[in-house]
C-alpha cells in the first residue's frame, strides 16, 4: 500500500497544484465579473473534475493502474462516462442544457473511448482513429455544445480538454501504443535540448512568418509584472494542452508510426510536418496557406527534435516557446 501511495504522490501533489489554481483563477475571473455567479458555482467545480480526469490519462502510473483494473471494454465504458460527466456538471447548474447537444457528445466521445477497445490493432483502424480524433477540431464542434450564458466568456475549452485527453487515454491506455517519453514535466536534459531546439528553430520561423505577413511584429506593453505572469502562464498552458496533445499526435504517433514502419528519420520528419501544417489550413479561416506554410516549418523543428530525442516532451517544450513568443511580440 504504502508503494502504491509513493507511486501516486506526483499525481496527487499535481492535483492539489493545480486545483489551487483553478480556484485562484476561478477567484479572480469572478471578480472581474460580479455579474456572472456561475463561473463559481458552474465552470470550476467542471474544470476541477476534468482537471482531474486530464492528469489520470497524462500520469503513466495512474494511466496503468486504472487499465489493469478491468477488461479493455469496461475501461472504455468507464472512458466514456468520464468523459460527458464534466458536461453535465457544467451544463445543469447554468441551465444551459440542450438535449440535441447533450447526444451529439454523447455520440462523439462513445466512438473515440471505444474505438481502441473493439477494434483490430491495424494500421487502418490506427489511421480511422486520428481521423475521428482530428474531426471535431477540425470542424469547430465544441463551441456548439458547451454553451456559455455570457456569450463574452468561451467554455468551449472544457470541450477540449477532455477530447484531448480522452484521446490519449484510449491511445496509450487501451491501445497501449508507445510514443516515447511522454508526460507533463520534462527531465532537466529534455528542457535543455527543448531550448536548444527553440534558439534554432525561432528565427527561421520569425523571418518566414513576418515575409509571408502572417504575422505582424506587436510586442505587449504592460506593466513587466502583469508581461511575466502572462509569458508565465502562456507558456505552461500551451505546454500542457496544445503542444502536448499535438506533439503527442504529430511527433509521438505519425512520426513514430513513420519510423517504425520506415527506419527513416528523414521520411518521419517531413511527413509529420506536412500534416502537421496542413492542419493549420482550418486555423481562423480556411485556408490560411500563410499558417500552413509556417505550422509545416515549426513541425520540422519539433520533428527533429523528437527523431533526436526519442521524447515527446521536447518537441512540446520548443513547441511552447515558439507560440508563447508569437503571443507575447507577435499578432
Amino acid at each position: 500500500m504504502r508503494a502504491v501511495l509513493r507511486a501516486f504522490r506526483p499525481f496527487w501533489i499535481t492535483c492539489i497544484l493545480v486545483f489551487i489554481a483553478l480556484s485562484i483563477a476561478a477567484v479572480v475571473y469572478g471578480q472581474q465579473h460580479p455579474t456572472d455567479p456561475w463561473i463559481s458555482t458552474a465552470v470550476l467545480p467542471a474544470f476541477l473534475l476534468e482537471a482531474l480526469f486530464y492528469l489520470t490519462a497524462t500520469f503513466r502510473s495512474v494511466r496503468e493502474a486504472l487499465v489493469r483494473t478491468g477488461s479493455p471494454r469496461t475501461e472504455a465504458l468507464a472512458l466514456w462516462g468520464s468523459a460527458v460527466l464534466p458536461y453535465l456538471v457544467f451544463s445543469l447548474a447554468t441551465g444551459t442544457f440542450r438535449a440535441r447537444a447533450f447526444y451529439l457528445l454523447l455520440g462523439l466521445t462513445a466512438v473515440l473511448s471505444v474505438w481502441q477497445a473493439v477494434l483490430p490493432r491495424r494500421l487502418l483502424y490506427d489511421l480511422g482513429f486520428l481521423v475521428v480524433a482530428a474531426a471535431p477540431i477540425v470542424a469547430r464542434v465544441f463551441v456548439r455544445i458547451y454553451q456559455s450564458p455570457d456569450p463574452t466568456i468561451h467554455v468551449d475549452v472544457l470541450g477540449h480538454v477532455m477530447w484531448l485527453r480522452v484521446g490519449i487515454f484510449a491511445l496509450l491506455g487501451l491501445r497501449r501504443w508507445d510514443p516515447g517519453s511522454f508526460g507533463l514535466w520534462p527531465a532537466m536534459h529534455e528542457w535543455k535540448a527543448g531550448v536548444l531546439w527553440y534558439l534554432v528553430a525561432i528565427v527561421p520561423i520569425a523571418v518566414l512568418a513576418l515575409g509571408l505577413q502572417d504575422v505582424h511584429w506587436a510586442p505587449l506593453h504592460k506593466e513587466p509584472l502583469v508581461i511575466a505572469g502572462i509569458t508565465v502562464g502562456t507558456f505552461f498552458g500551451i505546454l500542457w494542452v496544445v503542444a502536448l496533445g499535438e506533439e503527442l499526435l504529430f511527433r509521438g504517433v505519425i512520426a513514430r508510426a513513420v519510423l517504425n514502419a520506415s527506419s527513416s528519420p528523414v521520411a518521419a520528419v517531413v511527413v509529420s510536418a506536412i500534416l502537421f501544417g496542413t492542419a493549420h489550413l482550418w486555423f481562423h479561416a480556411f485556408p490560411n496557406w500563410r499558417r500552413a506554410l509556417v505550422g509545416t516549418l515549426l513541425g520540422v523543428f519539433c520533428g527533429m527534435a523528437y527523431v533526436k530525442s526519442r521524447s515527446v516532451r521536447v518537441p512540446m517544450v520548443t513547441h511552447a516557446l515558439v507560440v508563447t513568443t508569437w503571443r507575447i511580440f507577435f499578432v
